[in-house]
């Protein structure tokens, strides 16, 4: 979880299926979240306004694909972030 109990911003959605290259119907089928919710999330700015339930799937999806979720740490160059836990080398995009 992220500081401030938040559990993901929209911005860390969008860039961690930027980074790994999925497309909203592959991250629809890994997470078992709706196309139209993932688009939903991805079209505001901060926290989205959709369940608790939602966001772990979609977090846990991510993190089983090797992204790591960072914090906003307040600071004026730290906010929310991702990386990648491990090197996701030539994968292919659907696995």
């Amino acid at each position: 979880m992220l500081s401030g109990g938040i559990l993901l911003t929209a911005c860390q959605v969008r860039m961690a299926r930027a980074a790994l290259r999925w497309p909203v119907d592959e991250l629809a089928r890994r997470s078992g979240v709706s196309q139209a919710s993932i688009r939903r999330i991805e079209s505001v700015y901060g926290v989205p306004n959709v369940t608790v339930s939602i966001l772990e799937k979609l977090r846990t999806a991510f993190e089983e694909a090797g992204i790591v979720f960072l914090a906003d740490n307040g600071a004026r160059d730290g906010g929310p972030g991702i990386r990648f836990n491990r090197y996701p080398g030539r994968q292919a995009v659907a696995a």
